[in-house]
């Protein structure tokens, strides 16, 4: 009969410092810095736009700016433009940019930077057709055809305030600015932005924007209420920007004409 051979515990010891000597070391685990995630959406110029396959846009560079005033690595997360909202509730992103008011926010649980730039949504008319619409009453009473992007503040906008227009959903702002200048539609309701940038573009001799603003809005990140520390950290990197005139810089980069009407 065999017996298990017992060692004593000084073999034992020596056994696993051996092991210990002769095993490759564990591999360092390098840690990663944390990360901002903005949800962005690639709707057109000035705001965010593909070009020869990199995005760029006045939404990019406030994104790269904050993230480098956080020391944080930038994660850009396209998604369309409706569900940007439900990215930032559902946490697959941790801010984006949007111009729904505070009570709308608040219902969400969501809240609002300090405004980054203040807007609204605007039209985009034909040259030709400037005496029709003379007055933002003569827009929304229309029976013509007015183009939107679905999904938007000028899609909500449009719904509810133009009940007499042939109503045309495009699904981006340069589809719709295209069937304008084709005769394909009347008037394009889109944000201010986008205006400002059609009506400013060299060479521009077909479309023309209507430059009194339908609604007010404000253009502002929005995070969940619960990222208190992250929503002031945004507040006073805008602050400071005003201050030093780093806000203007970035926005006019982008946006060539911006057009104040008296009330």
């Amino acid at each position: 009969m065999e017996f298990p051979t017992v060692l004593p515990a000084a073999c034992l010891a020596l056994s696993a410092m051996l092991a210990g000597t002769l095993a490759e070391p564990a591999p360092a685990v390098a840690e990663e810095g944390p990360s901002l995630r903005v949800g962005i959406a690639a709707s057109g110029p000035p705001m965010a736009f593909f070009e020869d396959g990199v995005l760029h846009g006045l939404e990019v560079d406030l994104a790269r700016a904050l993230a480098d005033r956080l020391g944080r690595e930038l994660q850009l997360r396209q998604m369309a433009e409706p569900r940007l909202i439900d990215g930032v509730r559902g946490g697959r992103v941790d801010l984006a940019l949007s111009t729904l008011p505070d009570s709308d926010l608040e219902a969400l649980g969501l809240q609002a930077s300090s405004a980054l730039l203040e807007t609204g949504q605007m039209a985009l008319i034909r040259i030709d057709d400037a005496p029709h619409y003379g007055r933002p009453i003569d827009l929304m009473t229309t029976s013509a055809r007015v183009g939107y992007q679905w999904g938007t503040a000028g899609a909500r906008f449009v719904q509810a305030n133009f009940p007499n227009a042939q109503r045309i959903p495009f699904p981006d702002a340069a589809s719709a600015v295209a069937a304008l200048r084709s005769g394909h539609l009347d008037v394009v309701v889109h944000d201010a932005t986008t205006v400002w940038d059609v009506a400013a573009a060299p060479g521009e001799e077909t479309v023309m924007g209507i430059f009194k603003p339908l609604t007010d809005q404000r253009l502002a990140w929005v995070v969940r209420s619960e990222d208190v520390l992250l929503a002031r950290a945004i507040d006073a990197a805008i602050a400071d920007w005003g201050n030093s005139g780093r806000l203007r810089e970035l926005i006019n980069r982008w946006i060539r004409i911006r057009v104040e009407v008296a009330p």
